[in-house]
């Protein structure tokens, strides 16, 4: 049976570390290690990762110096990794039983497949009821890569499994050039350059919503910004790219720089908000007038609603 490596980044984790911990070593396919990474935590997440791991052997923690972020943490983890298949978790999250032994099943099959995602589903923390989250259930399969750029990151990490010699095609790492953005994303991207990408279209990971979660604090970030920055950087990393996206890179830039100019346009900077509109027209013209007028219309109905006005 092939072995399967499990990378968890940690920090602070007490409260749902071990549910999460548990939730791999409860998997049907038992072959696999999981390399939790405790990213310098300051409670007792190390304690109990130190107790899963005296009491299975699969279990390997490695302890970070200095809080350097979650994308770092993955990073470290993926590079330690023995595996002939990679997967990650986050240290509040949860695997159903099923999801290794099934992801293994589509690799074994399809040779050609790079990457196996699935559908997962939110939930509340306190309740443990399910929380409507539209980016769940996601049917992109195949050649992804100009639904990627387009679409930005739908693939839920936490759902995934990388063939490792997939990552061999182009050398590809785990990008930490940001805290806590875009390792994901650019790890799909790159991997969609040569592989076909499949999806499991059952609910096999839980993605749990807390006061705490990471995603939280990046909401409070022009995130699409983010998104165009690090699209910038895949296409000067990867020249090819241009050629297989065609339109899709014009498209996507647009698309993506409008949305950036919306966030700042809602905080109030108008400036920037019209030096990235701005940008979005001159990727391409008629998605930013498209999808200006599709934003004024919007406003317009909220207004005639009687709603209070959003940004503008």
């Amino acid at each position: 049976m092939p072995l399967v490596s499990v990378v968890m980044a940690a920090h602070n984790g007490t409260a749902y570390v071990a549910e999460a911990i548990d939730s791999v070593l409860g998997q049907t396919h038992a072959d696999l290690e999981l390399i939790v990474i405790d990213d310098a935590s300051t409670d007792d997440t190390a304690a109990v990762v130190e107790r899963r791991a005296r009491g299975d052997r699969r279990v390997v923690q490695v302890r970070q110096a200095r809080n350097e972020g979650p994308c770092r943490a993955r990073r470290i983890g993926f590079e330690r990794a023995q595996g002939e298949f990679l997967c990650w978790i986050d240290q509040d999250d949860v695997w159903l039983p099923t999801k290794v032994e099934e992801q293994l099943a589509v690799m074994t099959a399809r040779p050609d497949v790079g990457l196996v995602y699935t559908y997962f589903e939110a939930f509340d923390s306190t309740s443990g009821e399910p929380i409507a989250w539209p980016d769940g259930r996601r049917d992109f399969v195949g050649d992804v890569l100009r639904h990627l750029f387009v679409e930005g990151c739908f693939i839920g990490s936490i759902t995934t499994m990388v063939r490792r010699a997939a990552l061999g095609t182009r050398d590809l790492r785990i990008r930490d050039r940001d805290f806590s953005f875009g390792d994901d994303y650019y790890l799909w991207l790159g991997l969609a350059l040569d592989w076909q990408v499949e999806r499991i279209p059952r609910v096999l990971a839980r993605y749990r919503r807390h006061a705490f979660n990471e995603s939280a604090r990046l909401a409070l970030q022009n995130v699409d910004l983010l998104r165009v920055r690090l699209l910038r950087e895949f296409l000067a990393e990867y020249p090819d790219a241009a050629a297989r996206l065609g339109r899709a890179r014009r498209l996507g830039l647009a698309r993506h720089n409008l949305l950036a100019s919306r966030f700042e346009r809602r905080g109030g900077d108008r400036r920037r908000a019209a030096r990235l509109a701005a940008s979005a027209v001159s990727a391409d013209p008629l998605v930013a007038v498209r999808e200006g007028a599709r934003a004024v219309a919007a406003i317009a109905a909220r207004r005639d609603a009687g709603s209070p006005q959003d940004g503008s």
